[in-house]
């Protein structure tokens, strides 16, 4: 997370710090401790046997996943500073947010919300804001698809936009913005992506000993 965090201002505290994430992350946590229950559950009824084998790969592939999913989710790329209403401290002064991009350096969000937009001789996207000239802010990710991380990080960041700017009382045009978007690739979703991949890669067999397990108590 040193890495991570290198070049932000002392005062910034990310997005996965904030008590907001830090509520998701608790969710995050028990929901994964659910799910390798579930086949460590399984591993302890058969054993040394065929479905057992099954069982521990389901574990293992779980725990990857997990994983993944939980360290996507710490390294959210942006931070804001502690008069933010991310911060819940009900502080009267300016409210800022910054963003990291692809090489690491941090910069300061501009007073528009952000798409992606395919750069041109990358393979990834540059961070553009909605404005009416399209303006780039950086080269923000490698990612050759807008998946749904990424599409989680976006609606996540102009969420924080919005709350800064009705904070400092500027006048918020995220309904235009929200047009613009809409005609580019749909409205984001306010879902959080991650438990529904959870809850496929479980598959049956988990979701069956869970059950098992329920009746049991």
């Amino acid at each position: 997370m040193t890495t991570f965090t290198q070049g932000l201002p002392d005062h910034y505290i990310l997005f996965s710090q904030t008590p907001k994430a830090q509520e998701q992350a608790r969710r995050l946590f028990t929901r994964c401790t659910m799910f390798l229950a579930a086949p460590l559950l399984g591993l302890g009824l058969f054993g040394p046997t065929f479905l057992g084998g099954l069982l521990f790969c389901l574990f293992l592939g779980l725990l990857a996943l997990c994983w993944n999913t939980w360290n996507s989710w710490q390294k959210i790329p942006f931070a804001v500073n502690p008069s933010h209403p991310l911060m819940e401290l009900d502080s009267t002064k300016k409210a800022e947010v910054m963003i990291r991009l692809n090489d690491g350096s941090w910069v300061e969000a501009g007073t528009e919300r952000y798409r992606l937009i395919a750069d041109d001789l990358l393979s990834g996207f540059n961070l553009v804001a909605l404005d009416d000239n399209y303006t780039i802010l950086g080269y923000f990710t490698n990612k050759k698809t807008i998946g749904s991380n990424l599409r989680r990080t976006m609606a996540l960041l102009n969420q924080a936009l919005a709350l800064r700017d009705a904070h400092n009382g500027v006048e918020d045009t995220i309904e235009s913005a929200r047009e613009r978007e809409t005609m580019d690739y749909g409205l984001l979703s306010r879902d959080w992506p991650e438990e529904v991949e959870l809850e496929d890669a479980a598959g049956p067999i988990a979701k069956r000993l869970r059950g098992q397990e329920q009746q049991n108590h």
